[in-house]
């Protein structure tokens, strides 16, 4: 869930592509009003994969064009998502991660942190592959 509001709409949008490289499921923002429907639509338009979740149904039809049907209004049909906190380390998020997955949630959903980026590209506690490749 990412807040309604921003500082900087480059920054923003850039946050929301890294989300969605990073193997993010669904994105959502906080509250429900114009600026959210404005900015659920700039999402549809820099993503390509990613669902975008809704609270209200009015701006669906529009969104759903602009985002070529990855639109979800509430929780998805048949699936069971989970909100928490997000966990304070990468040890954490793998438990959380497993716990919610034995108990036959399809995810977690949980307010926008800048570490979510990281914990979602490498969710295991010690794989800093990525740090190796790039320092040689």
């Amino acid at each position: 869930m990412l807040p309604a509001t921003i500082s900087d709409t480059g920054e923003f949008l850039a946050e929301v592509r890294a989300l969605e490289a990073a193997g993010a499921d669904m994105i959502g923002l906080e509250g429900d009003g114009p600026e959210q429907q404005i900015l659920a639509g700039a999402i549809a338009a820099v993503t390509e994969r990613v669902r975008l979740l809704i609270a209200a149904p009015e701006p669906a039809a529009i969104l759903q064009q602009l985002s070529r049907g990855r639109v979800v209004v509430g929780e998805p049909e048949g699936e069971t998502w989970v909100k928490i906190p997000i966990p304070p380390d990468k040890s954490a998020w793998a438990a959380t991660l497993a716990e919610h997955e034995g108990a036959g949630a399809t995810g977690v959903i949980v307010a926008w942190d800048p570490r979510l980026i990281d914990l979602l590209r490498n969710p295991e506690p010690d794989d800093r592959s990525d740090l190796l490749m790039s320092t040689g």
